[in-house]
């Protein structure tokens, strides 16, 4: 009991992490104890539980489902900021490990993100930027659907698109030219937060895949904006750009 102490106190502090990653990876017994601590009634508990979990579970394939499984109710119960990045990372590590079965996951996904709570909503999207990140290929027909969430009437769908399509295009160019007619109309949205959202994710895409920068730039450079908020977004994307250019 006293050694279960000391390890809950342990994942409570955040003290001696990498100890409890070397045993939990070496002793399989031990990480099963410290899967248990997933459930635990406090968050900094769960996530440095879940931090080992990750760093000693990439060898141990018979554990891959059911974590999969507790990752997505920990994801719908986490109220921890902190705790849902955890859970989004480890999503991110399982499209590495276990793709096919991460890829079960994604529409369950993204269906809790459309019909959740704000709360629901905003942990979902963590872990489909996640999983964008680290595997795009995995996203199926989540594709149609950010494209509808760029024409959406919730602007909270439209800015999450485009961190979703900020995300996509670290994987290449091919992932982000289906969008592109629509992240330009968003230029002459309504919403000044959802312009400036868009000139940011244009400008940082534009930057992965140099190729558009000139296309991007004219567009900026066209624009008619009154707002000092985007303007800002536009100068600032227009000295990157340049910059870029000179550079390459």
């Amino acid at each position: 009991m006293e050694e279960e102490l000391d390890v809950r106190e342990a994942l409570a502090t955040g003290e001696h992490m990498d100890e409890l990653i070397v045993r939990a990876t070496i002793d399989k017994e031990f990480l099963r104890d410290i899967l248990k601590y997933l459930d635990d009634d406090l968050w900094t508990v769960q996530k440095n539980a879940l931090r080992v979990v990750m760093e000693a579970l990439r060898d141990t394939p018979e554990l891959h489902e059911s974590l999969i499984t507790k990752l997505m109710v920990m994801l719908r119960k986490s109220e921890a900021v902190p705790l849902t990045q955890e859970i989004a990372r480890a999503f991110g590590v399982m499209a590495e490990v276990a793709p096919k079965r991460v890829s079960k996951v994604v529409p369950a996904v993204f269906a809790n993100y459309r019909v959740g709570d704000p709360k629901i909503k905003v942990n979902m999207a963590y872990v489909l930027e996640e999983i964008i990140r680290v595997k795009p290929s995995l996203l199926g027909n989540v594709f149609r659907d950010i494209g509808y969430m760029l024409v959406s009437k919730d602007s909270t769908d439209k800015l999450t698109a485009l961190n979703f399509i900020s995300a996509l295009g670290e994987n290449g160019l091919r992932y982000v030219t289906p969008f592109l007619p629509k992240l330009l109309a968003l230029l002459h949205d309504r919403n000044e937060i959802v312009r400036a959202s868009a000139v940011e994710t244009l400008v940082h895409i534009s930057e992965l895949n140099p190729k558009l920068g000139k296309i991007i730039r004219s567009k900026l450079e066209g624009l008619d904006e009154r707002s000092d908020l985007v303007m800002k977004k536009i100068e600032d994307g227009l000295t990157r750009l340049t910059i870029l250019e000179r550079s390459s």
